[in-house]
């Protein structure tokens, strides 16, 4: 039996606030090491873990597929609408080609801010793109769904989840 993922330099992230924590691991979607962050009033840090190596970890080929699909409806809506110089091959990229020019360093972790009983996490990776370095880049998930992949907005959870859904 193996004994699942874990973080590596797990932390505070300000003498301020004890329960912000981060901790360093692999992010297997873009086969690098991340920075997660998260809050230890919404998930313990193997809460944490079990997400990341059970959910964020083992992406479903459909949901690779869709991250990958919907980048490259924000690229060529972004290249279409400007004259800036872009790298060779980016223009021709499709399907999963497409992660060769995107990049994550950090990940949010958080639980449902509406309703604390819910067990599906949610996650925004947070990096790069070659077509819009300027805004930075999200792609927003909950549980294992894909709801978004666009540039740096910040909502947060509140970009998860909202108030409406929660009334239901």
């Amino acid at each position: 039996m193996t004994e699942g993922f874990h973080l590596e330099q797990v932390g505070s992230e300000d003498p301020e606030d004890e329960c912000r924590m981060s901790g360093f691991g692999q992010l297997a979607l873009f086969q690098c090491q991340v920075e997660y962050h998260f809050n230890t009033e919404d998930m313990r840090v193997k809460e944490a873990e079990a997400y990341i190596d059970t959910v964020l970890n083992a992406l479903s080929a459909e949901t690779i597929d869709e991250i990958c699909e919907r980048a490259c409806e924000w690229k060529n809506e972004k290249m279409s609408s400007d004259t800036a110089d872009y790298p060779t091959g980016l223009a021709e990229a499709s399907g999963r080609e497409i992660l060769a020019f995107m990049s994550v360093g950090d990940v949010e972790l958080y639980r449902n801010p509406y309703d604390r009983s819910d067990d599906t996490f949610g996650a925004i990776l947070g990096g790069g793109t070659e077509w819009d370095a300027e805004n930075g880049m999200e792609i927003i998930i909950r549980g294992s769904k894909v709801l978004e992949v666009r540039e740096y907005l910040g909502y947060g959870e509140y970009a998860i989840w909202d108030e409406e859904e929660a009334m239901d």
